[in-house]
C-alpha cells in the first residue's frame, strides 16, 4: 500500500483511499471533461464515471495508482492555473476541494523525502492553514502557525519538520532565520510554496538541505 496510507489501519486506509479518489475526481471534473480525464488516467470513461459516482469502488491498487496520477505536480499545477483563470488565490485557499488536492500532492512528496521517519512539526503561514492542517492530520504531526507563534519558544525545537507556505514573505524569513540562529539543530527537510518569489532564495539558504517545491513559477 502507498506509504501515505500504510500507517493507517487497513480497513480505514481502504475507505480513505476511496474517499480521496472521489474527492480528487470531483475537483478535476469541475473543469475537465470525463473523456479527457479517462485518457489521462488510462481507464475507460464508463469505469471512471462509476468510480466518481460511487457506483463501483476500485481495487486498492487501482485507487493508489489513480491517486498518484491525480496528485502529480504537473497535473495539480494545471488544475490550479485553470482555477485561477476565474477565481482569486484567496478563493482557492478557502476551497476545501482544491486545498485537499494540493495537500495530497504535498503528502506524496513529504512521505518520500522523510522515508517513513516521523515528521514532528508542520510549520505554516496563516494563508496555508487549510492545506497544512490536512497534511499534519495525515502525518500525525504538530501544526504550528508561524505568524501566530512568532517569537514563541516552541519554534526553537521543531525537530524534523516541513514548511508549507503560500508566499515566503520577509516577516517569515526573518523569523525562521532567528529560529535557525538560536538552534542549529533545527532540521527542515521540505519547503512548499504556492508561488515563487525572491524571498525563496533567502529561505532556502537557511535550510540548504531542504527540498523546495514551488507550485507556480520557479527560480530563473
Amino acid at each position: 500500500m502507498n506509504k501515505t496510507y500504510s500507517l493507517l489501519p487497513h480497513k480505514y486506509a481502504e475507505s480513505l483511499l476511496y474517499v480521496d479518489l472521489v474527492d480528487l475526481l470531483s475537483v478535476y471534473r469541475r473543469f475537465t471533461k470525463l473523456t479527457s480525464l479517462s485518457q489521462i488516467l488510462g481507464i475507460r470513461e464508463t469505469s471512471l464515471s462509476k468510480y466518481a459516482n460511487g457506483r463501483i469502488r476500485p481495487r486498492t491498487s487501482k485507487s493508489i495508482s489513480l491517486i498518484k496520477t491525480l496528485t502529480d505536480a504537473k497535473l495539480v499545477r494545471e488544475a490550479v492555473m485553470e482555477y485561477l483563470r476565474n477565481e482569486s488565490l484567496v478563493d482557492l485557499l478557502m476551497d476545501a476541494s482544491f486545498t485537499k488536492l494540493i495537500a495530497l500532492s504535498i503528502l506524496e512528496k513529504v512521505v518520500s523525502i522523510f522515508h517513513g521517519s516521523r515528521v514532528e512539526t508542520i510549520l505554516t503561514s496563516s494563508e496555508a492553514v487549510l492545506i497544512a492542517s490536512h497534511v499534519a492530520h495525515r502525518l500525525k504531526s504538530a501544526l504550528l502557525n508561524i505568524h501566530v507563534m512568532r517569537g514563541s519558544s516552541k519554534l526553537k525545537n521543531i525537530g524534523n519538520s516541513a514548511i508549507i507556505l503560500v508566499m515566503a514573505d520577509e516577516e517569515i524569513v526573518k523569523e525562521l532565520a532567528k529560529v535557525r540562529a538560536e538552534n542549529r539543530k533545527v532540521d527542515v527537510k521540505y519547503v512548499f510554496l504556492m508561488i515563487y518569489s525572491n524571498d525563496v532564495e533567502r529561505l532556502t539558504s537557511l535550510f540548504p538541505n531542504a527540498t523546495v517545491d514551488c507550485l507556480i513559477g520557479s527560480p530563473t
